[in-house]
């Protein structure tokens, strides 16, 4: 039965996404540990349309090793609020990542970061044109209780293409804040701030070569941190960045390096519950090359093959994963 609000019909909607990963790694283990990830993610929503460009939904993720029956298990809640209009979209809630228009680079989220977090929490907002496009959004990642400590990110990031032709550009800005447990009473947690920003300039050759795709893409990564606690200066790590993205058929390669200061100056002391994205960039030269193999591509449903090579400047690891994605909807949930 359908009711109404203000005049206007109120539908069920609904959504499932489900992921299936194979990861295994090799090599020195020197930031990163040799082991083996194999497991399912299932994210079924339901909820209600509310007019033409509104929604709420909710539904859970689950997380599901295999191989070890029910253990390790994690199920985690979906419920949000989603606004989307031609030129600006706004969502509330803990709602899926896969709301950003683009992926984000290595140095702020990790391969493993999005196994296990598939869902933002907090509130983004988006900015859509015939020429780009801009998102900004909180991540509230950790409530301040007896035995967590508050911690949440401030992203934005976006893209800009000033007129017809290859040349576009755009940034990636990043507040990382990591604060105290509630009383904290013997004093064992400092506040620790992480800044991050990645200004870059871009050539797109989609169509002007044989590939199917061709983009380049070179900036700068300059970062601030500091302990509060321990610290009595910032760290100011900064570097240069290349990444080439290119596509032909049903085969695709992804190369990105970087080199200069370690980005990660505090990771040995905070790992993960500070750095979101990948260990690697505590080396100051990291290259990775990632070569995919689109095995099927049909509907909502993507099969892919990838073989990753890390290399940093005091060691090298190797990534085998394969990937299948499964969604499917009762309207268009993509952007």
């Amino acid at each position: 039965m359908l009711c109404a609000i203000g005049g206007r019909a109120v539908t069920p909607t609904w959504g499932i996404d489900f992921l299936s990963v194979f990861d295994n790694s090799e090599g020195d283990g020197k930031y990163t540990d040799s082991k083996t990830y194999f497991f399912t993610r299932l994210a079924p929503e339901a909820g209600l349309r509310l007019s033409e460009k509104s929604r709420i939904a909710g539904g859970v993720v689950w997380f599901q090793p295999i191989g070890c029956e029910w253990e390790g298990r994690r199920v985690s809640p979906t419920l949000y609020y989603r606004f989307e209009s031609p030129s600006w979209r706004f969502s509330m809630g803990m709602f899926p990542r896969g709301q950003l228009r683009e992926e984000m680079p290595g140095f702020l989220w990790s391969d493993h970061m999005s196994y296990y977090q598939s869902n933002i929490r907090g509130a983004l907002v988006q900015y859509v044109t015939e020429r780009g496009f801009f998102d900004a959004y909180i991540d509230w990642r950790g409530m301040q209780t007896e035995k967590q400590r508050e911690a949440f990110a401030i992203v934005a990031h976006g893209r800009w293409q000033p007129k017809d032709g290859p040349f576009f550009t755009g940034v990636h800005l990043m507040m990382n804040h990591l604060a105290r447990r509630k009383n904290d009473a013997e004093n064992l947690d400092g506040v620790v701030d992480n800044f991050l920003a990645n200004p870059y300039i871009g050539l797109d050759l989609t169509g002007k070569t044989a590939m199917d795709s061709l983009q380049i893409r070179a900036g700068a990564i300059i970062g601030l941190d500091r302990d509060r606690k321990f610290d009595q200066s910032w760290r100011t790590p900064a570097g240069g960045w290349l990444e080439v993205l290119a596509r032909w058929r049903w085969l695709g390669v992804k190369n990105s390096l970087y080199a200069g200061g370690a980005l990660y100056p505090l990771y040995e002391r905070y790992n993960s519950l500070l750095y979101q994205g990948e260990p690697y960039f505590q080396s100051k030269l990291y290259n990775r090359t990632d070569i995919y193999l689109y095995i099927l591509r049909r509907g909502g449903i993507n099969l892919t093959g990838a073989l990753d090579f890390h290399i940093t400047s005091g060691g090298f690891e190797f990534n085998q994963r394969l990937m299948l994605t499964i969604s499917l909807d009762a309207l268009s949930f993509k952007k």
